[in-house]
């Protein structure tokens, strides 16, 4: 074999794998930071501030709780994943990289998520069941998906995704009273 063909079959059968361990997104685990937090009270305020590949979690249970994961640069993909159960909970998710992995699950009256992805191939969801509720999901550039589900009262969702670009998926279930839906693509 010449040399360039097996270059060229060493750069097909590697390059993948590496990839593959270097992977801290959604598909698997390896090679990543990973930070948890788990909170059970009143009045907690978890945050939590990566860079790189990283796989992050915050759970949180009781009254007044707030959450904030930041999460800078990263090829292979960030997980940042949050749950809420009480009451005036707040969260916010900041993601900058390729294929980011951001989820939110929220049970309780008057909280609020925030999800905010820079970079192509993000997914965003968020659940929130209660109350008082509001997800914002901003993404920024193009092939991002959104989507967020919400039951109860006075809701409203804004998905704003990559305005002029292309790939981009919204999904919206929402029940309840009062509720404002806007999505921008």
């Amino acid at each position: 074999m010449k040399t360039r063909e097996i270059l060229a079959t060493i750069l097909i059968l590697i390059i993948p794998n590496l990839a593959m361990a270097f992977d801290c997104g959604y598909i698997g685990y390896k090679g990543c930071a990973i930070a948890e937090i788990k909170q059970i009270g009143f009045s907690n305020n978890a945050k939590i501030d990566t860079a790189g590949l990283n796989k992050t979690s915050i759970w949180q249970e009781g009254i007044a709780n707030q959450a904030n994961i930041t999460q800078t640069f990263a090829i292979f993909g960030n997980n940042a994943e949050l749950s809420q159960t009480g009451n005036y909970n707040f969260t916010y998710q900041h993601q900058m990289g390729i294929n980011n992995y951001a989820y939110s699950e929220q049970t309780g009256s008057l909280n609020s998520t925030v999800q905010e992805q820079k970079g192509q191939g993000n997914i965003a969801k968020a659940k929130q069941f209660g109350i008082g509720n509001e997800a914002v999901q901003l993404q920024l550039s193009s092939f991002n998906s959104a989507s967020v589900l919400q039951i109860g009262f006075y809701n409203k969702t804004y998905q704003i995704q990559g305005i002029g670009t292309m790939g981009n998926k919204s999904n919206l279930i929402q029940m309840g009273f009062g509720v404002i839906t806007i999505v921008v693509q």
